[in-house]
Formats: structure tokens, C-alpha cells, sequence
């Protein structure tokens, strides 16, 4: 490669570039126009000559100078130099993957270097605009100007460029009306989860954007940048350290157009997915694929595998928007692999994010504006989980210790699949179309079977109501234990024979189907396959609907058209597998098997389904005992002139209302866990007026 151009080799160069751009310099040369940019690809340098492509990335700073005076000396008119607000903005893109570096590689030697990374936007701040070149008018001569503005700091120039004057014999008056402003903004891009192997924090980076690629970007939004990468010197009180900051200053930026580009699949790769589509056993094939090494839970399996393929999301005429997502809440004992399904699904998924409920960050599982040294002293708004997750699987291990914040985010996220932020002057809304596969502990440490399951969690029955399927998973002590054991005895002593390097032949903790292979065949289901309920399919999911509203008695109900809907999308992603372009009675079979399953385990009271455990929190009777209870405590409140209910007064009228003493005491401290009911002393009650 040869080492060094002359100024005028790479001017020259540049020149036979921009000759073949007249379209472009003729808007910029029109003093009408607001265009600021050349946009060249990187591959015309490289076909040019390849020596000088190559020799621009280690110097692009130096060669987009010489761009500039080419430009400015022979091909920008007056028409541009008379323009208001001109500036000339250089952009450069490169689809070549030579150029490209993971964020957590950069190194020293990249500084000052043209390079290419790919990521997800994690924050942004507000857009700016930023002086360029200030104008100052001389006291002596009364001439305006325009001077650089080079750091952060507006100097005034020590010299008059018309009349030579220097500064302490005249006086410079800053102008802002006739300086020259640009647009910028500070991005933070971190690596795609997805990608990491055997690591859990993904590296970040700052990315500083200028004039017409700003404000183009959310959180969430998965782009290519190509740009520069530079250091600023940090601070130590005060003081310059010899440590730097890097950041790159983007020059390129292009988002992501399509959910799975990062995939590829070729005709072998189709011919494969649709034969395994075409197999009678896929299901259970699909199911030994997942998490091999966890004993049992096939019904669990299962449902992460409709999870992953997804329902078909719908956007109607009228606006509305129907989910494809399927939400599912493993709930359960410590030490029952819950979070070790999450973790296998994510390696599963094209596109995913693992997170804890208690949230890494100010975004926590949503999005959040936060304040900070990031945006330099600015706002910025900072994309959480489930943004991040967008158009993909969002798994969260310990949902039962997200904040309040979350919690009460999470419920338009689930549903409209989107979060909406609005504080200190930014109001966006955020896209968060993922499904949510989130594990969660009883709040008294174990999961009591005795007791309803509403009784054992502190999430609201908004938020529980919006998961399709809730699995229950119990640690109890049986007839399996023994079988579990040997389980686990042939898990670890296979994985000691394959850490010694000893090959474990026809092991059955080997998953039917590789992760790349079950990556590929997800995309290409998602992206070509949109089932559609065939007659017989809507005639068994109404008939499954209707016969378990009949089913509801005492007052109870046992499903709600939010379980209907939840059937549909698990039938859709039951034919998508078979990559099928209808919905047939065995697809909706195979979703009742697992919507049952779901009923059996959370909504049963006495043996009747009662779906107002979920819609609630409370039985339908126990519904009805808490409005009678208030009813009874109001009265005796009202009778007593306003003063505070004793117990043994309630206990009397609920006595002769049906109830007995330990339903009193339970509902009591329902409506205290409530808000609904204080005890200003002990054995008094008031309840809380709204």
C-alpha cells in the first residue's frame, strides 16, 4: 500500500468524485436551498483508488479537510456563499464489512480513525443548536465578521479581520442574530444483546451527531453509524488528566428497516425449515429443543416455543392495533429452573434482552428521562428492557422487584406495545412490540397451594390480566424425586465427561435442533408465514369460549375476551410452526391444551373457575364479602355519629350478614393491604373516604 498522498494527489482525487455530483453542489450552490451535505460512499473511494480509500481511514480528518477547500475553491458558487445559516456537512457510508468493529474491541490505536459499529440506540438527549461560526461586530470599524468557534467556550477574536484592531483597542459585540448555527445531538449506543456470548453488560458508546441526522433516532431503534472515533481529554478536578473519553462523531447513520436483517438464510436454510415444518412430530421436537438439561416442564417448553414464533400482530383500517405477542409469567418456588428457561429462550430468539426486575439503570424495564453528565447537564431520554426488546423477546427474571415506576409503565407496554414519557419538555412515545417471558417469586418466599394465587404476589390484577398464560411452578416433594435426581446425577456427570474432553455419544441432553437452526427457522416464520382462522378453527375457539362462560356459576366467571384473544394468537403461533397458511382445529386444540393448563393452575376456587382471581385479585365471593364489609362498617360509622368502629361491632353485624370470624379477619386485612380501611388504634376501624 503506498503510505502518504500529497495534498494536491488527494484534492485531485476528490475533484473526479465530485465532478459526477452536479445534482448535489447545484442545490447546495442555489441560495434558496437548506441542503448542507455530500453524501459519498466509501466504495467509490475504493474503486478509485485503492490506496487512497485506504489511507482515508487512518487519516479522514486531513482528507475531509482537503474535501472541503476542493469544494469551497472550485465547485461552490456565490449562490452558496451567500447563503444564510451555510455550512458544508461531509457525509461518508461504507456497507463493507471490513470496516466494521464490535464497541467493546476499540482500542488507542482506533482514535482519529474512519470506522464502522452497529448497535442499539440506549439514550438520547434533546437536540441543540450549537454556534459554528459566531459573528462579532468591531466598536472601531463598525464590520461584522464570522470566526470559527473551535471547544465549548464562545472566545471573542483577539484581532479585527477587517481593520486589524486588536482586542483592548476595540471591543468585539457577539451577534447571534448573524452567526451560523448547526443542529446537535448526543447518542448512546450500546452492543445487540443477542450477539453477546459469555458476557452479561454490553459495552456502550457516545456517538455526537450534527445537522440533518439529528432527531431522527429513539431509543430502541437498531442502526449502523460510520464516523470517526475521537477522545476528549477527562478532567481531575479541575485539571486536564491524561485519560480521554472516546466518542464517536458520526458522520453515516442508517436504522435498521428490517426485525431480522442480522439473520441470514439461504435456499438450504429454507429447504431445511420447511422440511422440519413438514414433520408430524415437530412440536415434540421443538420442545426437546428447548433446555434439555431441565427435567421436565414440557408444558413450560412448549409455551416458550409458541412464545418465540409469535401470534400475527394486526393493524386495522380504523387504527387499532391487536398484539401478536404472547406474555407469559413463570411463578413459583426458588430453585425450580424458572430462570434458567429465561435464559435458554433468549438464545433462542432472533432479537432479545434478559434483564432483572430491579433494573439496572433510570429505565429501568421501560423508559425513563433522566439528567446526567451523558448529555452534558441536558435531558435525555433513556430506553429501558423492554424498549430495547423491540421486535423481539424481552425475558425478566424477578418481576416481583421492579419499582412502582414500572409497574404501573408495564401495563401500556404490554398491551399497546408501547410507552409513552412525558417530563421536563420531552414527550415521546416508544415503541415496545416484544413478547414477555418474565419469572416471578411467591412474596412469602414459598408457594402455599391452600391459598389463592392472587393471595401469594403483589401485582396488581391490571397488570396480571395482561399475561396469556401464568404457569405455576411448585417444588413439592413425591414420587418424582427420584427420578429428578438421576436426572440431574446424568446431566452433571455427562457435562464432567465433556469438560474433560471425552465425547458423550447420543446424549440425550443434546437439543433435536441447533439454536442457529431454530433462530433461522422463527425469522422465516415470522417474516412469511400470516395464518388465518379457517372455519372450523373459529367454530372450536367460540365453542370453547361459550362453553366455559356457561360453566361459570355462583355468580363467577370463568373466562373474559382476553383469554379468547389469547387462544387466537397461541392458535396462530401453533400454524406458524407448521408454517401453514390457515389456523386448523388441531392448532386451537394445542392452545386450549396450554390456555387450560394456565385456568387449572391460577383461577380454580372449590373447583370452579373463577377468572376474577385474575381480573381482581379477589374470588367472586370474597369480591362480595368485601363490599359487604365496608357496607357494614359505613353503617355502624354512620350510627355511631362518626366515631371509629370497633371489632366487635363489625364482628356482630357480619355475624348475622353469614360471615364467620375468620373471614371477618381475612377481609379486614384486605381492605387495610387495600388502602381502603385504617386502624387509627388497635381494635378500631375507619375506612378511608374517596
Amino acid at each position: 500500500m503506498r503510505e502518504a498522498f500529497t495534498d494536491d494527489e488527494i484534492r485531485g482525487l476528490w475533484r473526479k468524485i465530485l465532478t459526477d455530483r452536479s445534482v448535489e453542489i447545484s442545490r447546495l450552490n442555489d441560495p434558496e436551498s437548506r441542503e448542507n451535505t455530500i453524501h459519498i460512499k466509501y466504495e467509490e473511494m475504493d474503486e478509485l483508488n485503492r490506496d487512497f480509500a485506504l489511507n482515508f481511514l487512518r487519516a479522514p480528518e486531513e482528507y475531509i479537510r482537503l474535501l472541503k477547500e476542493e469544494l469551497n475553491e472550485n465547485f461552490l458558487s456565490e449562490g452558496y456563499k451567500s447563503r444564510k445559516g451555510r455550512r458544508l456537512n461531509i457525509s461518508i457510508s461504507s456497507s463493507l464489512p471490513d470496516l466494521k468493529r464490535e464497541i467493546r474491541d476499540l482500542r488507542s490505536a482506533d482514535l482519529n480513525t474512519f470506522l464502522q459499529i452497529e448497535g442499539i440506540v440506549k439514550r438520547v438527549s434533546e437536540v441543540v443548536p450549537t454556534l459554528t461560526m459566531a459573528a462579532f461586530r468591531c466598536s472601531y470599524c463598525k464590520n461584522v465578521d464570522l470566526y470559527p468557534v473551535t471547544g465549548s467556550k464562545l472566545i471573542p477574536p483577539s484581532t479585527c479581520s477587517i481593520c486589524g484592531k486588536e482586542k483592548g483597542t476595540t471591543e468585539f459585540k457577539f451577534l447571534p442574530d448573524k452567526s451560523i448555527y448547526m443542529d446537535t445531538q448526543i447518542i448512546e449506543v450500546q452492543e445487540r444483546p443477542e450477539l453477546l456470548r459469555g458476557v452479561s453488560q454490553p459495552a456502550k458508546l457516545s456517538v455526537h451527531l450534527e445537522d440533518e441526522i439529528c432527531g431522527r433516532l429513539n431509543p430502541g431503534d437498531r442502526i449502523t453509524i460510520n464516523g470517526i472515533l475521537k477522545g476528549k481529554q477527562k478532567m481531575v478536578n479541575g485539571s486536564p488528566s491524561n485519560q480521554f473519553d472516546v466518542y464517536l462523531d458520526a458522520m453515516y447513520v442508517e436504522k435498521e428497516s428490517s426485525e431480522y436483517e442480522e439473520v441470514e438464510i439461504d435456499e438450504a436454510d429454507v429447504d431445511a425449515i420447511k422440511k422440519a415444518a413438514s414433520d408430524p412430530d415437530i412440536y415434540q421436537k421443538l420442545v426437546a429443543s428447548v433446555a434439555p438439561t431441565i427435567y421436565a416442564m414440557e408444558i413450560v417448553k412448549e409455551a416458550v416455543i409458541f412464545q418465540l414464533f409469535g401470534g400475527v400482530r394486526k393493524l386495522f383500517e380504523d387504527g387499532t392495533y391487536v398484539r401478536g405477542d404472547i406474555h407469559i409469567l413463570l411463578f413459583g418456588d426458588p430453585g425450580t429452573a424458572k430462570s434458567q428457561i429465561l435464559k435458554y429462550a433468549i438464545t433462542l430468539a432472533p432479537k432479545s434482552v434478559y434483564s432483572s426486575g430491579k433494573g439496572a439503570s433510570a429505565a429501568g424495564l421501560t423508559a425513563a428521562a433522566v439528567k446526567d453528565e451523558f448529555s452534558e447537564g441536558r435531558w435525555s431520554l433513556e430506553a429501558g428492557t423492554l424498549v430495547l426488546a423491540d421486535g423481539g423477546l424481552a425475558a425478566v427474571d424477578e418481576l416481583d422487584k421492579m419499582s412502582r415506576e414500572d409497574s404501573s409503565a408495564l401495563h401500556e407496554s404490554m398491551e399497546q406495545q408501547t410507552i409513552t414519557i412525558s417530563k421536563a419538555g420531552i414527550n415521546a412515545t416508544l415503541m415496545s412490540r416484544c413478547a414477555l417471558l418474565a419469572a416471578a417469586n411467591p412474596k412469602f418466599g414459598r408457594y402455599d397451594e391452600s391459598e389463592p394465587f392472587t393471595a401469594q404476589t403483589d401485582f396488581p390484577p391490571t397488570l396480571l390480566s395482561r399475561f396469556d398464560l401464568i404457569f405455576i411452578i411448585v417444588d413439592r416433594p413425591g414420587k418424582n424425586d427420584v427420578e429428578m435426581s438421576n436426572y440431574i446425577l446424568k446431566v452433571h456427570s455427562d457435562g464432567e465427561k465433556l469438560a474433560g474432553g471425552v465425547q458423550v455419544e447420543k446424549s440425550e441432553f443434546k437439543p433435536y435442533f441447533d439454536r442457529e437452526f431454530l433462530k433461522k427457522y422463527i425469522v422465516y416464520a415470522r417474516k412469511y408465514c400470516f395464518p388465518v382462522l379457517s372455519p372450523g378453527a373459529k367454530e372450536k375457539i367460540s365453542k370453547f369460549y361459550v362453553e366455559k362462560r356457561a360453566s361459570s356459576r355462583q355468580g363467577t366467571v370463568a373466562i373474559t375476551p382476553r383469554q379468547l384473544e389469547a387462544l387466537i394468537r397461541l392458535s396462530e403461533a401453533s400454524a406458524r410452526i407448521r408454517l401453514s397458511d390457515r389456523i386448523t382445529e388441531e392448532d386451537v386444540e394445542r392452545g386450549m391444551r396450554l390456555m387450560e393448563s394456565f385456568l387449572s393452575q391460577t383461577t380454580l376456587v372449590n373447583g370452579i373457575p373463577d377468572i376474577d382471581i385474575i381480573l381482581t385479585g379477589y374470588p367472586s365471593k370474597d369480591r362480595k364479602n368485601l363490599l359487604s364489609l365496608s357496607e357494614i362498617i359505613r353503617k355502624i360509622h354512620d350510627e355511631n355519629g362518626g366515631k371509629d368502629v370497633s371489632m366487635k361491632q363489625i364482628m356482630d353485624e357480619a355475624r348475622g350478614a353469614g360471615m364467620n370470624p375468620e373471614q371477618v379477619e381475612r377481609n379486614l386485612k384486605l381492605l387495610r393491604d387495600r388502602g381502603q380501611l385504617i386502624e387509627p388504634r388497635s381494635g378500631f376501624y375507619r375506612l378511608v373516604r374517596t
